[in-house]
């Protein structure tokens, strides 16, 4: 099988001959025009690796180690499949030209194609580790959308309970719905999330080799990637290439169900662990008057409401505000002068003024 896969292939002028222990050739498939990719996989391990081949000579084992000029040739000519996806679906609406799509290449070298698109036509995701949203800080997104304090550490705080998956949008803290799953292979499973009142696509996407990791959290538009994955970075490729392997996306994002009154349902509150909006502070004791009067209007005595009960009133007490800061006092606190230092001789004229009495 490794013999007939690999016929007709060149490396160096010379026909492609022995391959590393353990590894075999398991497919070979043409790509566009002249271009073929073989995949390998490692018996042991069970990675796989790909040859790019051009008219029968090989190239690189990797799309980003292709010749320069081979791997424009080679990423150029995918534009009509991943130009009307990325344009579109991946961060915004679907695009009518996307008619494009492919099934028969193998997973390994579709993802290298789709991750080295990406990364060549679109802007680099601005990457920030996931542990930036314990402190609950507000963030700008690179194209300028805000987030508010506290509303990514919730995000990123989701949980997956088995059923359809509802979370609080960073950006407008209003409940949305996971329009679609998107199962990235074995290695990851997606969810993609419109919210429809600030016009903003994004993703939180699982680690399926560590599930109980938290989300990474993807938005294309910014571009923003938030994770602590090691596979994070990768992400993007992967979801580019399910919408150019599934033809089928579109109908399913345009009948997907918005976020309905009836979805809060038992289970939902690990998914919408919306930030706080009010303070956890102590209450304020009223004023001994004021509890007097509020004892004698309890028992049946009129409260006195004469202009100068009421003048007399205090003014509401507000809660303090919580900061990441901390809070300083509305008043200086007084500076204690302390007695002037005396000097040694001061200090003996002291003593010996004591003994003299």
């Amino acid at each position: 099988m490794t013999a007939s896969l690999l016929d007709g292939i060149e490396i160096d002028d010379s026909p492609a001959g022995a391959l590393y222990p353990g590894w075999t050739a398991i497919d070979r498939q043409p790509v566009i025009g002249q271009f073929e990719v073989v995949v390998f996989q490692d018996a042991a391990s069970r990675r796989q690796a790909c040859w790019w081949v051009q008219e029968g000579l090989y190239k690189g084992s990797h799309v980003l180690a292709l010749p320069p000029t081979v791997q424009n040739d080679l990423l150029t000519a995918m534009d009509p499949l991943f130009w009307p996806l990325a344009e579109g679906v991946l961060g915004g609406d679907i695009r009518d030209d996307a008619r494009t799509f492919r099934t028969d290449l193998p997973e390994t070298a579709f993802r290298e194609l789709a991750g080295s698109w990406l990364g060549r036509h679109a802007p680099h995701a601005v990457f920030i580790a996931a542990g930036h949203a314990d402190s609950g800080e507000a963030l700008t997104c690179p194209d300028g959308k805000p987030v508010a304090e506290g509303r990514m550490k919730a995000l990123l705080s989701a949980k997956r309970s088995g059923g359809t998956l509802i979370v609080s949008s960073p950006f407008s803290a209003l409940p949305v719905r996971a329009q679609i799953e998107m199962k990235l292979g074995s290695s990851a499973t997606a969810y993609r999330f419109h919210d429809e009142a600030e016009n903003a696509v994004f993703y939180l996407v699982w680690d399926e080799s560590a599930p109980d990791r938290r989300p990474s959290f993807y938005y294309p538009k910014g571009p923003l990637l938030i994770s602590d994955s090691p596979a994070g970075p990768l992400f993007p490729g992967w979801i580019l290439e399910w919408y150019a392997r599934h033809s089928d996306h579109a109908d399913a994002i345009r009948s997907a169900r918005p976020f309905l009154p009836e979805d809060f349902g038992v289970g939902q509150a690990s998914s919408l662990r919306a930030p706080k909006t009010t303070q956890d502070e102590p209450a304020v004791s009223p004023p001994a008057s004021v509890a007097a009067a509020q004892h004698e209007q309890s028992a049946g005595a009129p409260l006195d409401t004469k202009p100068e009960a009421l003048q007399e009133a205090p003014e509401p007490v507000k809660a303090p505000q919580r900061s990441f800061l901390p809070e300083l006092p509305l008043d200086p606190a007084p500076v204690l002068q302390s007695p002037p230092k005396k000097g040694l001789f001061g200090r003996l004229k002291t003593l010996l003024g004591r003994h003299d009495r």
